[in-house]
């Protein structure tokens, strides 16, 4: 092998080094954000006692990480496959319960493992009764985490359970 010959093999290698370089820096900080585990369910809040239980919708969200992420705002949408497919899932905002203390409050910075718990009204008129399938985070990049639909199902479930018996008994 000639200096010559060298001194190409030694450049190339540079080059494939640098780009896998650049390539990763440009993967971790425009491609790689944050991933936030979403969680819904109906909790039973007890204060003092076994009688005084508050019941309320408890929704959470976890930084998988990497790095920090803003939790700006709670969505809901409906979105069943056939709403997928032709693209026309249907969204809302939910305004959260900012006088009840026991609750976390947005915007809110979360490091990687950090929860907020964010709690909301359980009551006959609350998201449970429309007609969506999932709640979710937005965070400051501007994407939705969705909480998984069996989550969501159970939820609505529970809320069926307790809330239409007294409709149909109503009615």
């Amino acid at each position: 092998m000639t200096p010559e010959s060298m001194s190409l093999y030694i450049s190339i290698f540079s080059i494939a080094i640098a780009t896998l370089a650049l390539g990763w820096n440009i993967y971790r900080d425009v491609i790689l954000k944050p991933r936030v585990k979403m969680r819904v369910s109906v909790s039973r809040i007890v204060s003092s006692g076994i009688l005084d239980q508050v019941t309320k919708i408890d929704v959470s969200a976890t930084n998988f990480g990497p790095g920090k992420v803003r939790c700006n705002m709670v969505d809901l949408r409906n979105a069943p496959l056939w709403r997928r497919i032709l693209r026309r899932a249907k969204y809302a905002v939910v305004i959260e319960d900012y006088e009840n203390p026991m609750s976390g409050h947005l915007p809110a910075k979360l490091d990687v493992g950090e929860t907020i718990d964010l709690l909301f009204p359980y009551n006959q008129e609350c998201f449970l009764s429309r007609n969506f399938t999932h709640v979710g985070v937005r965070d400051s990049f501007g994407r939705s985490h969705w909480t998984s639909r069996k989550d969501f199902s159970k939820a609505q479930a529970i809320y069926d359970k307790d809330f239409k018996d007294r409709k149909s008994n109503k009615g």
